[in-house]
């Protein structure tokens, strides 16, 4: 029986740039890897062929139909106040990326409502680009794919727990990892009062319960891996000794020629 193709579905904001450079180093040969990140790719999708080991990037639930394998996806969720105060943030580190961001975006609240804020996980993983006609059918949809088409239901708060069921799933060995894109505009945006809050809460009610939905989906993946417990607590002390080995180690390698800036 062929082994399913895997997708990693990176979620906007979702820490998703710190898995970005596993996959990189699990698969270095750029053959073994399809990275979509551009709207061009998500229309034209990727070639398939015999060594491509994973698919990664920002691509909603429907990736797999560029392939005849068979598919799983994986993916990391976040909870939705958080993820869009993050993501409106860092419209203003990279204004560069929200090309179509609507004229008159003024605060947070304006930004949910937009095409880039509003619910963007339940129209991910449903794998509907417009959710605003019938959002609950949208939010079934997204919770039918959770359970249907996804092996590691991941969450952002729980990031090393979930690299761990990830690692195992994809048969990585070393699943260290640099935190990556923290962003700089947190001065720039001031957090939200409790009358936003309250709007917020509103606006993301699809993503709000679909996070909900992930969480005891996740609760229920750990019950089945106790080893993560144990593991996660050598690996919180290992992590943080790559982080500071990493740099010099790149260094090194530039100075040898075998890295490239």
């Amino acid at each position: 029986m062929q082994r399913p193709l895997p997708y990693i579905m990176h979620i906007p904001k979702t820490a998703g740039l710190s898995l970005q450079g596993i996959v990189r180093r699990r698969h270095k040969d750029e053959s073994e890897r399809a990275l979509i990140y551009t709207q061009k790719d998500n229309i034209n999708g990727f070639k398939d062929r015999p060594e491509l080991r994973v698919v990664m990037g920002h691509f909603r639930y429907g990736m797999h139909k560029f392939s005849d394998r068979p598919h799983v996806y994986h993916t990391y969720l976040r909870d939705p106040i958080q993820h869009v105060i993050s993501h409106y943030r860092y419209t203003f580190d990279h204004p560069e990326k929200f090309e179509f961001l609507p004229e008159g975006i003024e605060n947070l609240v304006d930004f949910v409502k937009c095409k880039y804020g509003y619910n963007l996980q339940t129209r991910f993983i449903s794998g509907i680009e417009d959710i605003s006609s019938n959002p609950k059918a949208a939010l079934q949809t997204a919770k039918e794919n959770l359970v249907k088409e996804f092996d590691v239901i991941g969450l952002t708060e729980e990031f090393d727990k979930s690299l761990l069921l990830l690692g195992k799933a994809m048969a990585w060995n070393i699943i260290y990892y640099l935190k990556k894109n923290k962003g700089e505009a947190r001065e720039k945006v001031s957090p939200p009062s409790k009358e936003e809050l309250a709007e917020l809460r509103d606006l993301l009610k699809y993503d709000i319960e679909l996070y909900q939905f992930a969480q005891m989906l996740f609760r229920a993946q750990m019950d089945k891996n106790e080893w993560v417990i144990a593991k996660e607590k050598s690996f919180k002390k290992l992590n943080p000794l790559y982080q500071k080995l990493n740099p010099s180690y790149i260094k090194f390698k530039l100075l040898l020629g075998l890295a490239k800036k």
